[in-house]
């Protein structure tokens, strides 16, 4: 089997295509979320009805994420057998088809669609075709998007040696969940001062500004193909338990600053059950044909080799966690919005305490890498984790309805950066471990766990602290209390069911030192 690795004498100015990368995976990853910012606009300007319009239009994130996640759990395979050079052209194109059908879905594809419905005798409701594109646009989108995250790590380890993948591997990371977690802040800026269409308009000459020139850059560097056969069966069966998992759990880790409770975020929905035990019984035919198949898709004695599946258990606790501090802050800002004077107050107060845990995150992602590079990717995550359990512990002994903006602030400094450290040593202990025809896969895997452990986070984080809040309501209020006549108390209960989540957290956040006493323990060596 040959290998994926660089064979041109001449070396690409390696960081310039991680720049380059970078653009296509940020705005790919802006697009997850950015959709909150409009869609109370759309659901109007659609003229849907009131009662069902929010939950039908919900899946314009819902199916993005869907799709997203299930691009990333079998592209990475693909740019194995057919080059990262190719795949990522084909990823960053259906992007681009997807958000020209997304921006024309309300004029031109509403039109010729509903004339289609006509000519075989329909008569659709125009607000639901218009819907229904829109929908369909954000799948191809997150197709494209979804694998970008994968490929580009998988592009970044092909072309730099071991001992330095784990600052650019955490960039592009930190780069990925930067640019959710702002999807909220960009769409509302922009749609102050353009139609929301435009939106996916400027991803066309922003996605081209990243595409002509990394082919540039590229064009003296030769990837060897891996040559064997794409699994099939394997990739369906992994795709319908993520589907299920994310169904089954709420279909959502969408964030935003109007979050003012745990019941603004998904609960289980009825079907759940059902659902999660589909996905089980497809995650289960999964190991057993990757165990048996020739090339699987998955190489399951990868997880035999030192570092890899201690760090991905280590990653999917990550993903708990970074959820767990993206929700906190704006529950805690919005319950005790009455003491603020403005609802625009709220989001800004929101926006800043949670750049405090993001940048600090971005920040400590790369930093991460290079001192990983010297101490080791065992003693860099174990400096993480401890950093985290050190912040969410923090916040469960001092949070309460007057706590300052100053402390929360410092607290989640503390706890970004302690998680963005892990950021690149988990990521260069995966990637590193796996063979060169492999690199796709494990740089999916790495992605996709983190993700899967911010779904887990949502489902879990919101029915305990729902049933909490009830019960301490209960105790304390009355069991038939009006929340608008002890709103001050309601509120003052839900940061200290906050609180109580924060030991959770850091209950987690202890146990996954666990898994990461088993990363490697020496520091990275070139090739």
């Amino acid at each position: 089997m040959s290998a994926a690795a660089v064979t041109s004498p001449q070396q690409p100015n390696r960081w310039l295509i991680v720049a380059l990368v970078c653009i296509p995976v940020f705005i790919g990853a802006l697009d997850l979320t950015v959709v909150s910012a409009f869609l109370p606009e759309l659901i109007i300007g659609l003229e849907l009805p009131l009662q069902t319009g929010l939950d039908d239009a919900a899946w314009i994130v819902s199916a993005y994420l869907l799709a997203y996640a299930v691009s990333m759990t079998f592209m990475g395979r693909v740019s194995d057998l057919l080059g990262r050079r190719s795949v990522y052209v084909i990823c960053l194109i259906i992007f681009m088809v997807g958000s020209a059908i997304v921006a024309m879905a309300d004029t031109v594809l509403a039109d010729w669609v509903y004339g289609l419905f006509r000519r075989f005798g329909q008569r659709p409701d125009e607000s639901y075709v218009a819907l229904g594109i829109i929908i369909f646009g954000r799948i191809v989108q997150a197709l494209g998007a979804g694998a970008l995250v994968p490929v580009s790590l998988a592009l970044v380890a092909d072309l730099f040696p071991a001992a330095q993948r784990a600052r650019p591997l955490g960039l592009i990371g930190a780069v990925d969940t930067l640019g959710w977690v702002l999807g909220h802040l960009y769409g509302g800026v922009f749609v102050q001062y353009y139609p929301w269409e435009w939106l996916f308009w400027v991803n066309i000459p922003l996605t081209l500004i990243a595409l002509f020139p990394t082919l540039w850059v590229l064009r003296g560097v030769k990837l060897a193909r891996v040559r064997g056969r794409f699994d099939f069966v394997g990739a369906v069966l992994i795709v319908l338990a993520l589907s299920g998992l994310t169904l089954g759990l709420g279909a959502n880790i969408e964030v935003g600053t109007s979050v003012s409770s745990f019941e603004d975020l998904p609960p289980l929905p009825p079907y759940a059950l059902p659902v999660l035990s589909g996905a089980a019984l497809a995650f289960g035919l999964f190991l057993l044909v990757e165990s048996r198949v020739k090339e699987p898709l998955v190489n399951l004695r990868l997880f035999r080799k030192k570092g890899v599946a201690a760090g991905a258990l280590t990653n999917l606790l990550v993903g708990y966690m970074l959820f767990a501090g993206l929700v906190f802050v704006p529950i805690l800002v919005n319950v005790r919005q009455l003491d603020l004077g403005s609802l625009r107050e709220a989001a800004l107060q929101v926006g800043v305490l949670l750049s405090a845990l993001t940048i600090p995150m971005a920040v400590a992602a790369v930093s991460g890498g290079a001192l990983s590079e010297r101490i080791g990717v065992r003693s860099t995550t174990l400096i993480g984790l401890g950093l985290a359990l050190f912040g969410f512990l923090w916040v469960w002994q001092t949070w309460e309805f007057g706590v300052s903006d100053a402390l929360v602030a410092v607290q989640m400094i503390v706890a970004g950066t302690g998680i963005g450290m892990t950021f690149s040593p988990i990521s260069a202990a995966v990637i590193n471990a796996a063979s060169d025809g492999e690199r796709g896969v494990a740089s999916a895997l790495v992605i996709v766990l983190r993700l899967v452990g911010m779904t887990l986070s949502v489902s879990t984080l919101t029915t305990l602290a729902l049933n909490r809040v009830n019960v301490l309501a209960a105790q304390r209020l009355g069991a038939n209390f009006d929340p608008l006549a002890f709103a001050n108390d309601y509120a003052a209960i839900t940061v200290e069911v906050l609180g109580e989540m924060s030991l959770l957290v850091g209950v987690l956040c202890a146990i996954a030192i666990v898994p990461a006493l088993f990363l490697p323990t020496d520091r990275m060596k070139g090739e």
